[in-house]
């Protein structure tokens, strides 16, 4: 490496107390920023000497990540960004290699995360192919996916591998281990955005593992952790979160189930796929999926009418001027209609003033009334006479049955003449029905198109 040496005579630096270098010739001082500036200046001068090196510090880091030594393969993708820091695929790397060097006392995801970025701002200056740039943006994304599945996985062996989960001495493990499914969600949420827009088979089978995962973390976070309460095992608890608390983590499964199922059916069908709704404690998969088995029936349903409502109203943005004749026939028909009923109104009226003939009494009526009033009269008489007056009740019974006669031949004759005033009615009223019946007919008719426009304005698309 080349010397540091004074900006005035060229002479030699001696570094000094608080980073001031002073030249051993003119005297010189150097302030801390300005050796800072020389000693990157010297940097550029190795990076440029040892660019021919860059190969095969990739290939060896490469080997490196691959057999797993991930602190030897950070060191080499650090020297190649130091000879080219414009160097993506070194900057991603190096990322990598430090995450996967993480530990439960030390997550260093970040580094990974900041070695994507950079390594995006890169790759959208260099107009790649857009199938290389998809095929690039799901290997970040993946990276992403296995370096935090790989956390929270530790995080959840290193929680069941405990003999005695002691409220008292793991409580912190516990509940941490729980908030990290979470994190995990929120992780992969943000992997996902890097391939959630493409449309190739490659993407689109990474986003259902990614969800299917982040369905998994979901399950494990509503689930309760089950703990001894004191030393003699004696007594079980259960930590865990609330019903109120888990809502946004059960909404968020059921939004990713119904995702999935718009590729896999059958995804989140078995007992045991269901998230735990309940309060901290045990209940077995029985009791979670009976209760998850009606909701999950009626979401579809709801899922089905809004996706119905969709396609209703999408179909009729598409066809808008198609909707607005049938309306406007609509508006007809009902005009039309209105006028046929007030045509028809004036013939119901003939009918209806022909009809009120029918309410008439005729004269016999009267006189069969009074004819029965007496006869009534004679049978009240006869009621009141007493046990010996034989022959006076014996003249009223002649009287009454007199009467009798009468009245049958008076109602014969009501009848008959009743008959023939109808018949007559009936034959006045004809004519009128038959002049009213084709405005009936045709308000039928338009009243059976309305009804077709509306069954094609709503039925469903």
């Amino acid at each position: 490496m080349a010397a540091l040496v004074c900006d005035i005579c060229g002479g030699k630096l001696v570094m000094g107390p608080g980073g001031i270098a002073v030249c051993d010739s003119c005297g010189m001082e150097h302030s801390p920023d300005r050796m800072k500036e020389k000693i990157q200046e010297v940097k550029g001068v190795v990076r440029i000497d040892n660019t021919h090196m860059i190969d095969n510090w990739m290939k060896m880091g490469a080997s490196a990540a691959q057999a797993g030594n991930n602190k030897e393969a950070y060191e080499y993708f650090t020297k190649v960004i130091e000879v080219d820091p414009s160097n993506w695929r070194a900057i991603f790397e190096k990322g990598k290699a430090g995450a996967w060097q993480s530990t439960l006392a030390n997550f260093r995801i970040s580094e990974l995360y900041q070695g994507i970025k950079m390594a995006l701002e890169i790759i959208e200056g260099l107009a790649l192919p857009e199938e290389e740039l998809i095929s690039i943006k799901n290997e970040f994304a993946v990276a992403l996916f296995n370096i935090n599945n790989a956390i929270t996985d530790l995080m959840d062996e290193n929680l069941t591998n405990l003999d005695d989960k002691y409220f008292d001495i793991h409580w912190d493990q516990m509940w941490n281990t729980r908030q990290r499914y979470i994190t995990n969600v929120a992780q992969l949420e943000d992997a996902l955005t890097l391939i959630a827009d493409f449309t190739d088979d490659l993407s689109k089978s990474n986003v259902i593992e990614f969800k299917k995962r982040m369905c998994s973390d979901l399950r494990n976070a509503c689930s309760s952790i089950q703990y001894w309460t004191s030393y003699s095992q004696d007594n079980l608890g259960y930590l865990g979160f609330k019903p109120t608390e888990k809502q946004q983590y059960l909404d968020k499964y059921w939004q990713l189930v119904d995702e999935i199922r718009e590729v896999e059916p059958s995804f989140g069908t078995e007992k045991w796929s269901y998230p735990d709704p309940f309060g901290p404690g045990l209940h077995m998969s029985d009791e979670i999926f009976n209760y998850w088995e009606k909701k999950d029936a009626e979401r579809q349903e709801q899922k089905r009418k809004v996706a119905a409502k969709k396609r209703f109203d999408d179909y009729w943005t598409e066809h808008a001027n198609e909707k607005a004749q049938y309306e406007e026939r609509i508006r007809a028909i009902d005009t039309e209609i209105k006028g046929l009923h007030e045509t028809v109104a004036q013939y119901d009226a003939k009918i209806s003033d022909v009809r009120k003939e029918e309410n008439v009494p005729l004269p016999a009526e009267s006189q069969l009334a009074e004819m029965k009033r007496q006869q009534a009269d004679l049978v009240n008489q006869k009621g009141k006479l007493g046990l010996f007056s034989g022959k006076q009740k014996k003249e009223l019974q002649g009287q009454i049955d007199t009467l009798q006669s009468q009245i049958s031949t008076f109602e014969e004759s009501v009848k008959q003449q009743k008959k023939s005033m109808q018949n007559d009615i009936a034959a006045r009223v004809a004519p009128i029905e038959a002049e009213r019946q084709p405005y009936l007919d045709k308000i039928s008719v338009l009243e059976n198109e309305k009804c077709n426009i509306k069954a094609e304005l709503t039925k469903e698309r």
